[in-house]
């Protein structure tokens, strides 16, 4: 995930051994590129209210639990108006059922419950906006990193009509990864 802002406190969640450039990685393995080492299943997270301008989340909330608490934690730790970026397996990749230790798998609707307008919305207290959502599929090496679904325009055709593309044809053509941007609302 780049680096997309050129101002503000950066929060790289679950950094691992990639941690974005510039922002404060917090991981529970030591073995990591993590400024903080903390459990992310532990609340409330090591830091005050309104810490963050941007938390990035790239390929660690379907190891969470519970999802909730977890969202509403970063909720608390980001300023109203701050951004959250997320990279999450999408449900019909190889990849998100592969990982024992994956607990959560996303739809292009997962997020909605963090919407007031949701007729879901009561699990939980808090609330982002939904600035951007895309699927992207699988990159073959042999293509010399390309994705057959991007160029015969799949990939296209899924982020403009996704909805349909998930009731219709996910399964015949899986997507890899759900990359969501949400807005803090407080």
């Amino acid at each position: 995930m780049e680096n997309k802002t050129s101002q503000g406190k950066i929060l790289d969640l679950g950094c691992g051994k990639q941690k974005l450039a510039g922002a404060i990685g917090i991981d529970r393995n030591p073995d990591t590129d993590a400024d903080i080492l903390h459990d992310l299943t532990q609340f409330p997270y090591p830091f005050a209210d309104d810490a963050f301008d941007e938390v990035y989340c790239d390929s660690i909330l379907e190891h969470l639990e519970p999802f909730f608490e977890v969202m509403e934690e970063i909720h608390r730790i980001t300023v109203n108006g701050g951004i959250v970026r997320v990279k999450v397996p999408y449900y019909t990749s190889f990849d998100a059922f592969t990982d024992p230790t994956h607990t959560h798998f996303f739809t292009s609707r997962s997020f909605d419950y963090f919407r007031e307008e949701y007729r879901y919305h009561y699990y939980t207290t808090a609330r982002f906006a939904i600035m951007d959502m895309h699927v992207t599929f699988l990159k073959l090496k042999q293509l010399g990193g390309l994705s057959p679904h991007k160029l015969l325009g799949v990939e296209w055709f899924a982020n403009h009509a996704l909805k349909f593309y998930e009731a219709f044809l996910a399964y015949i053509f899986p997507a890899h990864i759900l990359s969501v941007t949400l807005k803090v609302i407080k």
